[in-house]
């Protein structure tokens, strides 16, 4: 269709026609994706919904340009690419948001009593008629366009515009907010340094770039957020939060903002805001409700800007319960058999955010009492408890891992908690520690429990010292948990099962469960997450192994003869419970089986 043309998909043929190809079969006939690979996507499609050229990019198999082709063979109409595409708000509230929520419809363009639209369904003839009743225009000029492209004008052009309004009705100091960052040449850049800091100073302190700063703070912990991503592109400024462990896009402010908002936030953080083309790390803290809040920021000078990262570390909040970690009877028990041990050595393993320090510091609340003393050594220091001498890393005034451990055995501790193993040298001290009369718990970054035992003698530790001191390995990850707040009673697909190596009769009695998208959990159908764990209590055969040198393949089998599951396992366990669901068990833990 041209965009002369004054008819619409919906009414433009009569009589019998022939059928459409879906446009997963025009993907393969063009030999874009295979059918095995449409076929994967239509399994996902059923089990979390969604649309199959979304499902499709987000799964890598094909790129927007590709949908857009097929989508234009498809239904024979224009293919907008929204991103080139200035929203007109006048035509916004013509249409109303509500309808284009409603009927997944953005206004293009308004001429000679013509209106232009992209509806993502260009025979949906019911939204059609909506639309012209609504507005009054009986000409419509319809084109569509993707899914992603769709999710991406609303997030930005309709998300943002309320906050934005309220932080832009003071607009006209922006521009002399951002004038001296308009320079051209770098030399003459660098003259003004000292003017620059001045304007960025007075720039954040203005009122609306205040409200936008502590927005973004208390938004993050109003969502449980544990980052705050400020990204700035070459024509737009990004916000996200890590929310339950995946990144979500909360704003997209006016890049104009972008400075003063880092600049802001970088005066709070007693960081050099005259300082743009260098790393740099801060510390600040808030009062929210009643508690302190600490936040670690960090700046890194990109192509378009300083890129802010703002981690949450609440120091004083209320440590994880040793009983509610998620922990079997079984891994309980053996778990705080091990905490009172008088020497030893407990190790949790997994990668960044999956809650290792909280599980240790769990472990350590479990056994601090005035008899024991507790020193730990973390970078940074995410959480303090009374009783317990905590040391942070300060590599700019010597005090490494290496160094603060010998420091600290000095101190005639009982219990010491070492924030991670990164080197031969630390894991060597710390191994010694635990052979001469301490409780050493600390973290690694390996992907199970059994590869743990090998990347410690991978550093450089003796298999007969390390057989003698170690007490057990855990290695977890975090899965989220579907929302009580939209759950409903969904049973997968069998194809689900099949590509996880299950068999659907074994789930026979189990009460299958998928949060289909509230306010509350922001459509994703989750909230909150929940710790899956592999716990490997060390016993006399594992000893042995670990004296002989063997390999994690070695150690995982006579792991498992003793009766301890895989991460996998325990994943689906979780699903059995009602507390996750199969399609995030895949995201997270498949690939560790």
């Amino acid at each position: 269709m041209t965009p002369d043309d004054t008819t619409d998909p919906a009414t433009s043929s009569a009589g019998a026609a022939p059928r459409r190809l879906r446009l997963g079969e025009m993907l393969v006939q063009a030999k874009v994706v295979s059918e095995a690979q449409v076929l994967h996507a239509l399994g996902m499609q059923k089990t979390s919904g969604g649309r199959l050229g979304a499902i499709l990019i987000q799964l890598k198999m094909c790129t927007e340009a590709q949908i857009r082709d097929a989508l234009h063979t498809q239904f024979g109409v224009e293919v907008v690419d929204l991103r080139h595409v200035v929203p007109d708000h006048t035509l916004i509230e013509l249409i109303s948001v509500d309808l284009i929520r409603k009927y997944e419809v953005i206004p293009l363009k308004m001429e000679e009593h013509k209106l232009w639209i992209a509806l993502l369904d260009p025979y949906n003839i019911y939204a059609l008629d909506d639309i012209r009743f609504r507005t009054g225009v009986r000409h419509l000029v319809v084109t569509t366009c993707t899914e992603t492209d769709y999710k991406r004008f609303i997030e930005e052009h309709l998300e943002t515009r309320g906050i934005m309004d309220e932080i832009l009705q003071e607009g006209d100091f922006y521009v002399r907010a951002v004038k001296f960052l308009q320079a051209s040449d770098q030399d003459e850049e660098e003259r003004q340094e000292a003017l620059l800091s001045h304007e960025l100073r007075l720039a954040s302190s203005e009122s609306p770039i205040i409200v936008l700063a502590n927005f973004l703070l208390a938004e993050a912990l109003k969502r449980g957020a544990s980052d705050i991503h400020l990204e700035p592109f070459e024509t737009s400024f990004r916000v996200r939060m890590r929310i339950d462990g995946r990144l979500q896009t909360i704003l997209n402010p006016p890049q104009r903002l972008h400075n003063s908002v880092v600049a802001r936030i970088k005066v709070m953080a007693a960081m050099d805001i005259s300082k743009r083309r260098i790393p740099q790390d801060g510390h600040m803290e808030i009062s929210y409700r009643g508690a302190t809040v600490h936040f670690r920021v960090s700046t890194l000078p990109t192509v378009y800007g300083e890129k802010c990262v703002i981690r949450l570390l609440n120091k004083d909040f209320a440590l994880a319960d040793l009983n509610h970690l998620g922990l079997s009877e079984e891994h309980l028990r053996q778990f705080k058999h091990a905490l009172e041990a008088p020497q030893g050595m407990i190790l949790v393993t997994g990668p960044t955010g999956s809650g290792k320090t909280t599980t240790l510091h769990a472990g350590l609340n479990f056994i601090n009492n005035p008899e024991v003393n507790i020193v730990t050594l973390e970078d940074p220091v995410e959480a303090t408890m009374g009783g317990i001498s905590h040391v942070a890393i300060q590599n700019q005034g010597g005090v490494t891992f290496s160094s603060g451990l010998r420091a600290i055995l000095r101190q005639d501790p009982d219990v010491v908690f070492v924030g991670e193993i990164r080197d031969g040298e630390v894991a060597q001290i710390a191994i010694r520690a635990a052979q001469t009369g301490h409780m050493v718990l600390s973290t690694l970054h390996t992907n199970s429990a059994a590869e743990s035992i090998a990347r410690l003698l991978d550093l450089g530790a003796e298999p007969f010292v390390l057989s003698g001191t170690l007490q057990m390995v855990i290695a977890q990850r975090l899965v989220r948990k579907i929302c009580g707040g939209c759950a409903e009673d969904k049973v997968p697909e069998e194809e689900e099962f099949f590509s996880l190596g299950l068999d659907p009769t074994d789930f026979s009695d189990v009460l299958f469960r998928q949060g289909k998208g509230c306010a509350d959990c922001m459509e994703t159908g989750y909230r909150g997450r929940t710790a899956v764990y592999e716990v490997i209590a060390v016993d006399r055969e594992l000893r042995e192994l670990i004296r002989r040198n063997a390999g994690s393949t070695e150690i995982a089998e006579a792991s498992h003869r003793a009766g301890n599951v895989s991460l996998f396992a325990a994943g689906i366990d979780k699903v059995r419970q009602g507390m996750t669901t199969l399609a995030e068990v895949r995201r997270v833990l498949f690939s560790e089986e």
